[in-house]
């Protein structure tokens, strides 16, 4: 595979009726050709050059000046940019989900083809809520690197089962959206076993999720008087596998009591509790407060411990 130059461009953008079209014209030899965005998509194993550049913009124009380049994929987060031999039409089944990433090609028909299933868009069902993460448990990918990262890896939530609206995200992150409400939810494949409501107001995407904000929760026992000592989504710094981390007090593993966590990976100085065949997982009370954590793998009593198949983040946003 060979790398590729790109010069200074004359180049328009224009968005028009929810796709994205590139207008590109050279100073010096005018023309113009229209370009066809899916966002989300990556067209697979046609890639013949590759370099990273400015913009979608500059990535354009090497595609455009190259006989062979027939359609090219950006990626929004490390501004690679991959010219292709081929086009989705010919090769549909190398067209496929890729969050943060952007296929062109100029078939007016790519819009209204994309296969991206996979993505936050898809799973975003919930009239009034704005879907911007989904992490599922047992893949191997630590569900907090996965939400805090700037940047999405689309192969590593491809792999995991899991999707994060990069839009949404870095708008969050960098203050530019408005959010008044978060939503977590912790799932299995039959329904949410639990839901808890945070003030977003002010928010980033680590602060929401702390005591001072939350609204409501099933856990009776959880307010503003009740005795933590974990609330967080980075959760024990010395324990660093325990996200998501909602801790009434700790009892050398026994009596560890909580509501809520995520247990990213297997530490060697971890408890009976949150060791698994996979990793993540995550647990949370189905009682009305808190519960014993070594119940999840003793069957004690007091055992209304759920261990959730994927956790979501939604937003109410203005």
């Amino acid at each position: 595979m060979t790398r590729l130059d790109a010069g200074v461009e004359v180049l328009g953008l224009i968005i028009f009726g929810g796709m994205v079209i590139f207008v590109f014209g050279d100073q010096c030899n005018p023309l113009s050709k229209t370009k066809y965005a899916a966002e989300n998509c990556v067209l697979q194993g046609f890639t013949y050059a590759h370099t990273t550049v400015r913009s979608r913009v500059t990535c354009e124009r090497a595609c455009s000046l190259d006989g062979r380049c027939k359609s090219f994929n950006f990626n929004d987060c490390n501004k690679t940019c991959e010219l292709n031999l081929a086009t989705r039409r010919e090769h549909p089944r190398n067209f496929t989900a890729a969050q943060g990433r952007v296929y062109f090609d100029e078939d007016e028909e790519t819009p209204r083809h994309s296969p991206c299933d996979n993505t936050c868009t898809y799973f975003d069902a919930v009239p009034g809520w704005r879907l911007v993460f989904r992490g599922v448990a047992g893949r191997g990918m630590k569900l907090s690197d996965m939400w805090t990262a700037a940047c999405g890896d689309p192969g590593v939530m491809a792999t995991a089962g899991s999707c994060r609206d990069d839009s949404l995200h870095e708008a969050w992150r960098s203050g530019a959206l408005a959010v008044r409400w978060v939503k977590l939810s912790l799932c299995d494949f039959i329904g949410c076993r639990a839901e808890l409501i945070f003030d977003g107001t002010g928010s980033d995407i680590l602060n929401w999720f702390t005591k001072d904000r939350l609204i409501s929760s099933p856990w009776k026992d959880l307010n503003s008087s009740s005795e933590i000592n974990f609330f967080g989504i980075e959760g024990d710094v010395f324990f660093q596998h325990r996200r998501f981390f909602i801790n009434h007090k700790y009892g050398s593993c026994p009596w560890d009591y909580g509501w809520l966590i995520v247990v990213d990976s297997l530490e060697m100085n971890g408890c009976d509790w949150e060791r698994s065949q996979a990793y993540p997982i995550i647990l949370c009370s189905t009682a009305e407060g808190y519960v014993r954590w070594e119940d999840a793998v003793t069957g004690g009593s007091s055992a209304a411990i759920a261990r959730a198949d994927y956790l979501t983040i939604h937003i109410d946003a203005e």
